[in-house]
């Protein structure tokens, strides 16, 4: 029987979720380390090509989630996950192959929408396999093992990096292809259960409110710790301290090991509306932290400097690792069960969004205004944690009135998760 078969029906469901970071994981990592080189060095593609694809794919995504969340409603969470690994694969497959732009740039951009209705599907196959208080930590678990996967891929595509001929590269790139048609094969042996709907029976809008899209936007900016740790902290080291550039590295890797060590134990407040609320205001305010402490290094080297980034770097994770856990718990509870997917894709808009402005975002700020955008930055993320408070309060009493008045019309369908309390 092969690996697949026995992880997907043997094992408990939260295994083969874990399995299924760890091979989606293990491809990103050694696309995201070889991939660029690869466009740039053996296809000859200008680095400004690149990178107009790679924000084509990124606005393609923002474009996705939603049409795709409303994909996840109408055939399901595991049918839509399985489709979008097998077109990732195939995607990857033909970068490994085209030479032109053009295509290159389309299979970028479908690649992109692929990866982030991908990302949704996941989360919303995650609330169909896991019981409601078991999928926050369960979602932080398979984060943990995306971590472990992507520094294993990063360190397999290594010795690829080193050498100019073609053959190598298309090796991997197949391979990354291999590990998403194996992540597919786990997912099409989920064990979901199925849920019948009464459609004589009123169930809460499907459309998305309004001040749940705004929380999602808001939890999106929250999420700049992403643009901070990939993009600003190397260019801060580099241009702003007198440190060595191998810092970086060090700073990654004490990154790396928090998430891995801290995501499941910091996730278990954001089991429910009020203390995901709660932990993403903190997120906030501990993002901020790490701000202030990167502003205070500049100019500095030495032991002193280092001293500081990576205290900096600590906070910034532990800030990483709350606003991920909260975000998870947020967009699961204030997901009704009839129109999750789409629910879950306008919730993720924010964090497709600082995808694609994040970037950009954090070098004109923090890096051309320095030291004063750090703590421009810092104060927006204050404030945006407190502006999430009343957004998750609102949109929990919205949910709640919505499948009360289902209940009172002909009937529950669903249930708000109430397990939590109100709000107000």
């Amino acid at each position: 029987m092969s690996i697949a078969r026995r992880l997907g029906r043997r094992a408990r469901p939260y295994h083969a979720l874990v399995a299924g970071a760890l091979l989606t994981a293990l491809g990103q990592g050694m696309y995201s380390a070889a991939g660029i080189i690869y466009f740039t060095r053996v296809l000859g593609l200008s680095v400004g090509q690149v990178g107009l694809a790679l924000s084509v794919a990124g606005a393609m995504g923002f474009l996705a989630a939603v049409p795709l969340g409303r994909l996840i409603d109408e055939i399901g969470a595991r049918r839509t996950a399985v489709a979008l690994q097998l077109a990732k694969a195939v995607l990857v497959a033909a970068l490994a192959t085209i030479e032109s732009f053009w295509l290159f740039l389309v299979a970028a951009a479908l690649l992109g929408a692929a990866t982030r209705g991908g990302q949704v599907a996941w989360q919303a196959l995650v609330a169909d396999v896991v019981g409601a208080d078991q999928r926050v930590r369960v979602q932080a678990l398979t984060r943990s093992a995306f971590n472990a996967g992507v520094s294993v891929g990063v360190l397999a595509a290594a010795p690829v990096i080193a050498l100019t001929d073609r053959g190598p590269f298309v090796a991997m790139l197949l391979g990354v292809a291999v590990c998403y048609l194996l992540v597919s094969q786990v997912t099409a042996r989920l064990p979901v259960p199925h849920q019948q709907v009464r459609k004589d029976v009123a169930v809460p809008p499907a459309r998305p409110g309004t001040d749940f899209v705004l929380l999602g936007f808001v939890t999106g900016f929250l999420g700049l710790h992403i643009s901070i740790l990939e993009i600003a902290i190397p260019l801060w080291v580099v241009q702003r301290t007198g440190t060595h550039g191998s810092v970086v590295s060090l700073l990654l890797f004490v990154n790396t090991v928090l998430v891995i060590t801290t995501q499941v134990p910091l996730s278990r407040w954001s089991k429910s509306v009020p203390g995901a609320t709660a932990s993403l205001a903190v997120s906030g305010v501990v993002v901020a932290g790490s701000c202030a402490v990167f502003a205070l290094t500049q100019g500095l080297d030495g032991g002193t400097a280092i001293a500081l980034l990576i205290a900096a770097t600590v906070l910034l994770t532990l800030g990483e690792v709350v606003q991920s856990a909260a975000s998870w718990g947020l967009g699961f509870e204030l997901s009704p069960i009839g129109g999750r997917g789409g629910h879950l894709g306008a919730f993720s808009l924010g964090a497709a969004l600082q995808d694609v402005v994040g970037p950009g975002l954090v070098t004109f700020v923090v890096i051309q205004h320095a030291p004063t955008g750090w703590w421009l930055l810092a104060g927006a993320l204050v404030t945006s944690g407190l502006v999430a408070i009343p957004l998750a309060r609102r949109a929990h009493r919205q949910l709640i009135a919505r499948t009360v008045a289902a209940a009172q019309s002909g009937g529950a369908a669903e249930q708000a998760p109430l397990k939590g309390g109100t709000t107000s």
